[in-house]
């Protein structure tokens, strides 16, 4: 299968919402995803099967010497196929790109799966932050240097 990836855009955001309902408990809404494409659009990345459907994607930010990798998903019946990798290492150039020496991720500490993928991308667990998300839930602050 390939896949392309390409800057998101407004008129994607119906799937990438379906993404992130089928892929989180408790979801990013619609009006989050368009304030953080409004403030850093380059950071907004989706991936494109070759029909044109959207089957993933990746939000991240950067200041001037961080980076934050804040969501990414893929549709279920495309995971554990590489997309998710591919969207990571996308991200993690930009950052190179930048100069930035550090990334950081939250992920919860219930997220088994979030955990293992981000440590297979080098990132490293160093403290966990109570109360993290707006359900009570904990999250790791995972960091990785580049």
């Amino acid at each position: 299968m390939k896949v392309k990836l390409r800057n998101f855009l407004l008129s994607d955001l119906e799937q990438v919402m379906k993404i992130e309902k089928d892929s989180f408990a408790f979801p990013y809404s619609e009006s989050y995803f368009k304030k953080i494409y409004r403030k850093y659009p380059q950071g907004f990345i989706v991936a494109q099967e070759n029909r044109g459907k959207i089957i993933g994607y990746v939000v991240f930010q950067s200041t001037i010497n961080s980076g934050e990798m804040i969501s990414l998903a893929i549709e279920p019946d495309y995971r554990k196929k590489g997309i998710g990798t591919k969207l990571a290492n996308f991200a993690i150039e930009h950052f190179k790109n930048r100069e930035v020496n550090k990334i950081t991720s939250h992920v919860r500490t219930k997220n088994k799966a979030g955990i293992l993928f981000h440590r297979s991308l080098g990132f490293k667990k160093t403290k966990t932050i109570k109360n993290y998300y707006s359900n009570g839930d904990n999250a790791f602050l995972m960091i990785k240097e580049i």
